[in-house]
């Protein structure tokens, strides 16, 4: 039996030392981990396009108030009355002879090249400045998101890293429960052999040390679960395994009572909707009011390509005012008004919902404060259970089943309390990103 455990045992650690070769441990800092992120990070990267793509969009709105210009080079032949009389005009080439009436009406076929430079200029377009309004409270708001969506990625990033490092030292707690597991099993093994126990004696520290090598190794597939999850976040294909170069501990900051929910980057993202849906109505009612835009441009007619012989130029302006386009407008201005409302309304249900989730987070903080500190006590008393009994045991005044659990017992409570650490920390963290109230630079 006792060969047989050996075997179990070796085969373990030969099948982890197998992994760990085959995997590089990598060590990162937290900073490092975060500029990485920053650096390299396809959700953020999928911001920063959609934040451009809605500036261009803003920058196409320089319509509104720069002029349009044109240039254009054309060429026809032609024996029509009409054209060829205005030809012979353009080109400043009408002599007397053409009022001649044969030649009036069958000239001969003339050629004619027109070069023309056009200008538009937009002068009193309300509705389009409107519209260049909300554009850009749009993109001010996508600003604003993607600020707060790289520092949320940032507390998830940190969130890994202390998972990270609860899960390493949940590997060393069950390194050594392995190895007190062990002890304790040769120990019973021997006092069977001096028939001092029996046989279900050694069967259930049998069956304990097999519990303890499955959750050693659960505890080592999170660990690369939690590892491969984090080289995905900074684009990294690798089959490294992230190791943070810092243990998990416990990490008490003052947390402030007052917080800036209002100034949160996604609150004021929500808040420049809204602004954007007002100006995108009063883009809607500006419609109905005329427009004003000035036009003009030059021409040179001649009979040969690209040369200049004979100038024109025409200049104006144009007052235009759509009066009724069979209620298009009206039914319009009746969406965006809708739309204004509900924009309203729902940026008023986030900002109560923030403050919802801000008070949550900050009673569970409470309470995982109140859990770390039940949990530190709970396991002073089971590492203190543990060495009594082991001390009984010894001298043959314990029970293996009582032993057993006692051990069983305090394992169960240092990962238990290496959990509460974490929830404690990350707790912390969250009503700080939360309340807005902590920057997350590196």
């Amino acid at each position: 039996m006792n060969a047989f455990i050996k075997l179990i045992s070796l085969t373990a650690i030969l099948l982890n030392l197998g992994v760990m070769q085959a995997q590089e441990e990598v060590k990162y800092t937290l900073g490092e981990l975060k500029n990485q992120v920053l650096q390299d990070n396809r959700s953020l990267q999928v911001n920063e396009n959609k934040f451009k793509k809605i500036r261009a969009r803003y920058r196409q709105t320089n319509a509104a108030f720069l002029p349009q210009l044109s240039a254009s080079h054309s060429f026809y032949r032609t024996n029509n009355p009409v054209q060829a009389f205005g030809t012979l005009l353009n080109q400043g080439i009408f002599t007397e002879q053409d009022f001649q009436i044969d030649n009036l009406n069958n000239p001969s076929a003339i050629s004619n090249f027109t070069t023309a430079l056009s200008i538009q200029q937009p002068l009193i377009n309300l509705d389009k400045w409107a519209q260049r309004s909300a554009l850009n409270a749009q993109k001010e708001a996508q600003e604003y998101q993607n600020t707060f969506e790289e520092k949320a990625l940032l507390v998830e990033v940190e969130k890994l890293y202390m998972q990270l490092q609860l899960a390493y030292k949940g590997v060393e707690v069950l390194e050594q429960t392995r190895k007190i597991a062990r002890q304790n099993f040769e120990s019973i093994q021997n006092f069977y052999e001096e028939g001092l126990l029996v046989m279900p004696d050694v069967l259930n520290a049998e069956v304990r040390l097999n519990e303890v090598e499955n959750e050693y190794i659960a505890a080592s597939n999170q660990l690369k679960n939690l590892s491969d999850y984090l080289l995905f976040l900074m684009n990294k294909d690798s089959n490294a395994v992230i190791k943070p170069d810092s243990k998990l501990e416990l990490n008490v900051v003052a947390l402030e009572e007052n917080s800036q929910i209002e100034t949160r980057e996604d609150v004021l993202a929500v808040n420049l909707q809204t602004e954007a849906q007002s100006e995108i109505q009063k883009a809607s009612k500006l419609s109905f009011l005329p427009t004003l835009n000035a036009f003009g441009n030059v021409q040179w007619f001649a009979d040969e390509v690209f040369t200049t012989k004979s100038r024109n130029f025409l200049v104006g302006a144009s007052l235009n005012w759509n009066i009724f386009e069979g209620g298009k407008n009206i039914a319009k201005l009746q969406e965006e008004s809708a739309g204004l409302e509900q924009a309203q309304l729902e940026a008023s249900m986030y900002t109560s919902q923030s403050y919802l989730e801000l008070e949550k987070a900050r009673r569970q903080f409470r309470e995982a404060e109140q859990k770390l500190n039940r949990n530190r006590l709970s396991l002073e008393q089971a590492e203190k259970a543990y060495r009594i009994r082991k001390d009984r045991f010894d001298e043959g005044l314990e029970r293996t089943t009582d032993l057993l659990q006692a051990e069983q017992k305090q394992s169960a409570m240092r990962l238990t309390y290496n959990q509460s650490i974490f929830e404690f920390n990350y707790a912390q963290l969250y009503v700080q990103f939360l309340a807005n109230t902590s920057t997350y630079e590196n």
